[in-house]
C-alpha cells in the first residue's frame, strides 16, 4: 500500500499533483461529516445488542481514521514533508492501521451476515463474549499488520529536491515482501471468502421471509460492492509491480508505480463513499415503508 502519501514529480507538480490533492479534498470534505453522521445515526441502533451495526460502526470509525489525517497528506503534495520524521511513522501508521481494519470490517461483515442469515444457530452459539472477541480482534490483528509501516516509512530528500514521508526499501527482496504480503493478506486469502460468503448470502436472502433481515443484508452486500470496485485496482497493481521487479521489467514497473498514486486514491475515496451508501439504503427503506402504507 504505497498510497499513503504518494510521490510527487516536479514536471506533472500542476496537472498530476494539484488533481491528486483537489479528490482527496473532496474525500475529506465529503467523507469527515459523512462518517461522523454514520456514528451518530448508528449509536442508535446498537441498543437492540445486533453484531452487524457495531460492525458498521467499527468500519465508520475505521473510515474516519483514513481520512481524518488527508490535510497532511496534502500539504505533502503541494510542499515539502515539514513534520518530522516521527509524525511521518506515526501518520503513516494510522492510515496502514485503519485501512488493515476496514478490509477486516467488510471482511467480517460479510461473513456474519452469510452465518446469521443462513445458519443462525451457529451464529447464536457465539455470544456476546465471542462477538466482544471478534470486536476486539479486528483492531489488535490490524495492528500488528500495520506495524512494518513504522520501519519502512522516512523522510528522505528525493530527485525532485523536496523531502518526502513515504516506504524505503534496503532491496528489492524486502519490497517484493512487503508487496506480496499485503497482497496475500488483503487479495488471495481475505477476497476469496468475501466472494464466496457474497454470492452465498444474495441466493439465501431472496428465501427470507423476514424484511428486516433483507433490508440489513441489502445494505452490507452494497458495502461489499464498494468495497470491491474501489480495492481491486490496488492488489492488481501490487501483482504488476512484483512481476516488474522480479523480471526486471522497467517499463512495467514505471507503468505500475504510475498506477500507485490513482489505485491507492480510489482506497481514499471508498472510505468517504460508505456513507451515501448508508443514506442509500436508508432512502430505499423508508421507500418500501411508504409503499407498504399506501397498498
Amino acid at each position: 500500500m504505497q498510497h499513503s502519501n504518494p510521490s510527487n514529480s516536479s514536471i506533472s507538480l500542476s496537472s498530476e499533483t494539484l488533481a491528486a490533492s483537489s479528490v482527496l479534498g473532496l474525500c475529506f470534505a465529503l467523507g469527515v461529516p459523512g462518517n461522523i453522521a454514520v456514528l451518530v445515526l448508528l449509536s442508535g441502533w446498537l441498543k437492540g445488542g445486533s453484531f452487524t451495526p457495531r460492525l458498521m460502526l467499527s468500519l465508520a470509525i475505521s473510515d474516519l481514521m483514513t481520512l481524518l489525517p488527508l490535510p497532511v497528506w496534502i500539504s505533502a503534495f503541494l510542499h515539502d514533508w515539514v513534520f518530522g520524521l516521527g509524525l511521518c511513522k506515526f501518520f503513516s501508521y494510522v492510515v496502514y492501521w485503519s485501512l488493515y481494519s476496514s478490509v477486516l470490517c467488510v471482511t467480517l461483515l460479510s461473513v456474519q451476515r452469510y452465518v446469521q442469515v443462513l445458519h443462525p444457530q451457529k451464529w447464536a452459539k457465539l455470544r456476546a463474549r465471542g462477538q466482544n472477541g471478534l470486536m476486539s480482534g479486528i483492531w489488535i490483528l490490524s495492528g500488528v499488520f500495520a506495524c512494518y509501516s513504522l520501519v519502512q516509512r522516512r523522510v528522505k530528500l528525493e530527485k525532485d529536491g523536496w523531502l518526502h514521508c513515504r516506504a524505503h526499501y534496503q532491496n528489492n527482496t524486502e519490497r517484493v515482501a512487503t508487496l506480496f504480503f499485503e497482497t496475500l493478506m488483503m487479495f488471495a486469502v481475505l477476497f476469496p471468502l468475501l466472494v464466496y460468503c457474497y454470492v452465498r448470502l444474495q441466493r439465501g436472502v431472496t428465501q427470507s421471509a423476514f424484511f428486516n433481515t433483507r433490508r440489513m443484508t441489502r445494505l452490507v452486500s452494497r458495502i461489499v460492492a464498494a468495497f470491491f470496485f474501489f480495492w481491486v485496482p490496488i492488489h492488481i497493481n501490487n501483482i504488476m509491480l512484483i512481476v516488474a521487479v522480479l523480471l526486471g521489467q522497467d517499463q512495467l514497473l514505471r507503468f505500475a508505480e504510475a498506477g500507485s498514486n490513482i489505485a491507492g486514491a480510489l482506497t481514499f475515496i471508498n472510505s468517504c463513499v460508505n456513507p451515501f451508501v448508508y443514506a442509500f439504503s436508508a432512502w430505499a427503506i423508508r421507500q418500501h415503508a411508504s409503499s407498504k402504507e399506501s397498498a
